[in-house]
């Protein structure tokens, strides 16, 4: 068993580099024309308004931190005027994720940060395109994928199309995996496995190509699944698998970085096209802001929160290599997984973030 002792990478600078991004040049949606604090200095007025904000996930979890900070600073900015207030743990759907999406573009909930591989698994399945086994190999790189240019373009086309605007996504961590029966380095080792995946056919299908048994459920019931042992294992980033101390009844973690998962920051389009143009400016420059510190957390993050579980008594860590990969993704590429995507999503998908290019289709 490999247990690989990993310094601790302590946080100190998360302040600053959080405001200064993750890395590249990349950023939320386009403003509108003159920003929000340009409009403030001068003498705007925003109208009075009060907003619901979800997401999925606890507390403690980056995108519940990041999406308060979003509500203060819509509430700073526009002089008080509007009054955000935020929700955890689907509490607004109460604890069913498929529902908060469906509340979402029915204008029931105003705003979230909502992992787009949930929006995608209940509206637009095509933007689980997204979730690719091992299409990014950098944050920098989805990062860019997500929050520029033809992936942006694509995202925001598609969800619009289901009533929801998005402005920008922060990271959710590249998938790891965790369970409490064994260390995980080859497909053979996952054969029968319980594996709870986050719902959606591109996730679905990968473990079944592994030999697992995949079972879909609100990440609400995960953890008492987990301690039950109603599923044997789960994937998530490192920020969901220490601030919810899923390490605590999961033996082993492998770090294979399979998939890459992103929090939208979204509005209820006929909301948002009922706000004047001055209070979209406003909000896009808090969504840029925040998508910057949101990202900067995750990345700077994942040190001490790969410690945390190594630290736990009885853990197992395991990193794997390039070579070990390799196999899980040969697997995938015997079994035809990336040319039925292709089929199944189309060329629009996998062009907007460069699919086709990168699995050689």
């Amino acid at each position: 068993m490999l247990k690989k002792v990993l310094a601790i990478t302590l946080s100190a600078a998360i302040a600053v580099s959080a405001l200064a991004g993750c890395g590249g040049s990349s950023s939320a949606a386009p403003a509108a024309s003159g920003s929000g604090e340009a409009a403030a200095s001068a003498g705007v007025e925003y109208p009075k308004m009060k907003l619901n904000m979800s997401t999925t996930v606890g507390e403690q979890s980056n995108a519940t931190i990041v999406g308060k900070q979003f509500c203060e600073m819509l509430a700073e900015k526009s002089g008080g005027n509007i009054q955000a207030t935020m929700y955890s743990s689907d509490q607004l759907s109460g604890g069913n994720m498929a529902k908060g999406v469906e509340m979402i573009a029915a204008g029931q909930i105003d705003c979230a940060f909502e992992p787009v591989d949930v929006m995608a698994s209940n509206i637009a399945p095509e933007l689980l395109t997204v979730s690719l086994p091992w299409l990014f190999s950098s944050y920098d790189e989805a990062k860019e994928a997500v929050n520029t240019g033809a992936g942006f373009d694509y995202i925001n086309a598609t969800l619009g199309a289901q009533g929801i605007e998005y402005l920008g996504a922060i990271h959710n961590g590249f998938r790891q995996l965790t369970n409490s029966k064994k260390e995980v380095k080859t497909p053979d080792d996952l054969k029968n496995m319980k594996l709870r995946v986050p719902g959606g056919e591109v996730f679905v299908k990968t473990f079944q190509i592994f030999g697992c048994d995949p079972v879909s459920m609100s990440f609400s019931e995960l953890f008492t699944a987990l301690q039950q042992g109603t599923v044997d294992g789960q994937e998530n980033g490192y920020d969901l698998i220490t601030t919810n101390k899923f390490y605590e009844v999961q033996k082993y973690t492998s770090d294979w970085s399979y998939s890459y998962g992103a929090f939208g920051l979204v509005f209820n389009k006929a909301k948002w096209d009922s706000f004047d143009d001055n209070t979209k400016a406003l909000i896009e420059e808090c969504a840029k802001e925040v998508i910057e510190v949101g990202c900067a957390n995750v990345v700077n993050n994942e040190e001490t929160q790969k410690q945390m579980i190594i630290d736990y008594e009885g853990n197992t860590l395991t990193e794997l290599s390039e070579e070990e990969i390799q196999v899980f993704k040969d697997k995938l590429i015997e079994g035809g997984y990336y040319e039925y995507f292709l089929d199944l999503y189309g060329e629009d998908a996998f062009n907007a973030f460069g699919a086709k290019e990168k699995f050689g289709l």
